[in-house]
């Protein structure tokens, strides 16, 4: 049986009260409070949750003139032929399995189509959800947050770290992935709840991911 993995803030949740739980062989917040405060705040101004576990495939390649597509996943374009491929952990080798059987050209002076790098542990990846999510990113980022539709993404400035911004709405919450370089994620994590202190932004843990029925 694989060991537990852990996600890069997982320490700094256990110093903020979080209780733990394993999900899809990754240790993760259960709750820092209980799941039903935590999703009834998040329905009612804002939350912030920890999404690290989430696999994140770097695509790259001439290949890649449209949008790959590859079962339960999410593909967002981060520039031309480069794409970011997100889904859930038990999804990851059947995915990444698609994507490997991409066609290759028969003319062997080209190189491969795509390029395919597992990025899941080079970044923290937070999901900041509720009705109030637009005006704490709006404290952080010159990005017009307003502007970003659902499924957009976006490359940024964030708490003064580059950042990558997907939005993705839970139901008919606007939720935003923020994802950032694991070495900076607790500086962004701090700086996320400060601004959304005011608004009364609060974490919240993967129980309160499924009670709103936001989970695999």
């Amino acid at each position: 049986m694989p060991p537990t993995r852990h996600i890069p803030l997982l320490h700094a949740h256990e110093r903020a009260g979080a209780s733990l739980m394993e999900h899809h062989g990754w240790k993760v917040p259960a709750y820092f409070t209980w799941a039903q405060k935590e999703a009834e705040q998040m329905v009612r101004n804002a939350g912030l949750g920890d999404l690290s576990f989430m696999t994140k495939l770097d695509l790259k390649g001439w290949g890649l003139k449209t949008p790959p597509a590859a079962g339960a996943s999410r593909s967002w374009s981060l520039g031309p032929q480069h794409y970011l491929v997100t889904c859930e952990p038990p999804q990851r080798d059947e995915i990444a399995a698609r994507l490997r059987s991409f066609p290759a050209s028969h003319d062997l002076s080209l190189p491969p189509p795509l390029y395919i790098t597992d990025v899941t542990s080079v970044y923290a990846q937070f999901l900041l959800a509720g009705p109030r999510s637009r005006e704490i990113l709006g404290k952080l980022t010159s990005l017009n947050v307003s502007a970003l539709e659902n499924l957009g993404c976006g490359q940024v400035s964030l708490a003064h770290v580059h950042s990558i911004v997907l939005r993705e709405d839970l139901r008919e919450l606007p939720a935003f992935h923020v994802l950032v370089s694991r070495e900076y994620g607790e500086s962004v994590w701090d700086a996320i709840l400060h601004a959304g202190h005011e608004f009364g932004l609060v974490p919240f843990g993967q129980k309160a991911l499924e009670f709103l029925g936001g989970a695999a």
